[in-house]
């Protein structure tokens, strides 16, 4: 691999630590320590004999009330009553008594409760009595959902849930911030160079996946109890966009005017109509967001098979092109992974297992948004006609760079000819003798180091870790092949050749490139000057 791409293997092995260092905190096990029992820290413990039973109840939302009776036990301290409740009306009794009632707004049928925590705090008086929980679904697919009940402390349970969630919590955290960024950056290239970036749809999509994430999780409606209903609708709002961004983003990648494009375009229209229509009903109270919400998780499982399936497609195409492979490889595990998630949530009706795809989102949020980047740079920074860096770029080096040391070296090179092939021959034949001399100077000039196109006919290279010897071997490479090809087109309308001067730093006492640039420049017209002398000699 180039050194242009060790940063991915630094992005990648920062992102392999932080998730052994996350699996090492959240996994370890104490050994030892107290002995005595009645100075034991504070504990939480499961019910296990929990009756249940469900009974149909044509007043409740979805026609059934399911009833849970236990009995409560004391011989713990600080005790509390917990369970998490996913859209459900509940109703507590404590022998026959109401202690909690909490359920959706009665006059309309489509709002939610949200998913919230039951804490309910117990009196040593409560020891023995029988607990009855009434909890009535408002969704199809919350009926038969788990119910799990906790007596004990408030304290181990929220070590129990902060280890569960906290890292999906993290991703989605960086997921959004990450989409901000992008989006700024998509913002600054639109604006200010008129180039537009894929970035605002990956934002968005980045955007989107993270708050589904963080307001689905146990953690935040702990953190947050007063807040429950507004999480349960960022939820389902941004299962609703998240298909339109997802299109949205392949429609900007693909190929302009291309089939994939066209049926993109249809596809984002679609789910913007779909959406359009979920958020209508909900608004006219007929059918609930979250009820409609399954429609769209099918659409991202579409899309995300459609763009594995495109990958294989168009790999051959590109088998030899790096960035193509990493921006493929990030393709297949992330969708891969987010197939297998929504499987999951459509069986179980629940995102909270998703730590692979959420790593798997990361990875790939960060290699397309570099590799988008560098694609933005190349259109900005690069040369159509050569492929090597182009004006901007070498006037940016020139009046901004700073050598790291003393053994660099400034080249440039001035193209013989070229006016006279372009009023003779063409600008056709013009650009293969430009591109031509691109293919010797990079066929000479040792990877990564720099090369650019500073002007029509002058090309400047950066040499770093060299000295004179190994100079002067380049350019003796390079003459070699332009004689070569001079030979080989010997009847050709035209044959290359090019003037060259260079500076080292401790020539010049500075290192500055723009005071590097004034002597290889002067250096180069010299030459230029000298090669004249001997032609018309």
């Amino acid at each position: 691999m180039t050194k242009k791409y060790t940063y991915l293997v630094h992005i990648a092995l920062f992102l392999a630590a932080m998730i052994l260092l996350c699996l090492g905190f959240f996994l370890e096990n104490p050994n030892g320590g107290l002995i005595a029992e009645q100075r034991a820290m504070p504990t939480c413990k499961e019910v296990q004999e929990v009756a249940e039973e469900t009974r149909s109840d044509v007043a409740a939302p979805q026609g059934v009330t399911r009833e849970f009776h236990f009995t409560l036990d004391n011989n713990l301290t600080e005790k509390q009553l917990m369970f998490y409740v996913i859209n459900s009306n509940t109703k507590v009794y404590i022998n026959g008594e109401l202690v909690f009632d909490k359920h959706r707004i009665e006059t309309n049928k489509v709002s939610a409760t949200g998913c919230y925590w039951v804490n309910l705090t117990l009196l040593r008086a409560d020891n023995g009595k029988e607990v009855t929980v009434e909890l009535q679904p408002l969704y199809a697919a919350t009926v038969k959902r788990a119910v799990t009940f906790y007596e004990g402390s408030q304290y181990p349970l929220f070590w129990k849930i902060l280890k569960q969630d906290a890292v999906f919590c993290f991703f989605g955290i960086f997921l959004i911030l990450f989409g901000i960024i992008y989006l700024g950056i998509a913002f600054y290239y639109r604006v200010k160079m008129r180039i537009r970036l894929n970035l605002s749809s990956l934002g968005m999509v980045s955007v989107l996946v993270g708050c589904w994430k963080i307001s689905d999780t146990c953690l935040i409606t702990w953190l947050l109890p007063a807040h429950v209903r507004f999480f349960s609708y960022l939820s389902s709002i941004a299962i609703l966009l998240l298909p339109f961004f997802v299109a949205m983003y392949i429609n900007i990648s693909a190929r302009p005017h291309s089939t994939i494009q066209r049926a993109m375009y249809g596809l984002m229209i679609g789910n913007a109509v779909l959406a359009a229509i979920a958020g209508l009903l909900h608004l006219l109270r007929i059918v609930a967001l979250r009820e409609s919400q399954g429609l769209f998780v099918y659409l991202i499982l579409a899309e995300a098979i459609f763009m594995i399936v495109l990958e294989f497609v168009i790999y051959p195409r590109h088998r030899n092109d790096m960035r193509h492979k990493l921006f493929m490889a990030s393709v297949i595990c992330l969708m891969l992974s987010i197939s297998l998630d929504v499987l999951c949530f459509l069986i179980w009706h629940s995102s909270n297992l998703m730590f692979f795809t959420m790593i798997g989102i990361v990875v790939y949020i960060v290699v397309i948004g570099i590799l988008t980047l560098r694609n933005a740079q190349d259109k900005l920074f690069r040369d159509k006609a050569t492929g090597l860096y182009n004006r901007n770029k070498c006037n940016e080096l020139i009046h901004m760079g700073i050598a790291p040391d003393d053994r660099l070296c400034f080249m440039m090179f001035d193209l013989n000819g070229l006016k006279k092939t372009n009023d003779n021959c063409g600008h056709d034949a013009g650009d293969q003798m430009i591109a031509k001399f691109a293919e010797v100077l990079r066929n000479s000039i040792p990877a990564g180091n720099f090369i650019g196109r500073s002007g029509g006919d002058e090309f400047i290279s950066i040499i770093y870790n060299t000295d004179e010897e190994r100079v002067k071997k380049i350019i003796a490479d390079m003459w070699e092949q332009i004689t070569v090809f001079n030979q080989e087109n010997e009847h050709g309308v035209w044959q290359l050749g090019t003037a060259v001067g260079y500076a080292f730093v401790k020539e010049v006492g500075s290192r500055s490139y723009k005071d590097l640039y004034k002597l290889a420049d002067k250096r180069m017209y010299e030459n230029k000057r000298a090669m004249k002398a001997v032609r018309t000699e």
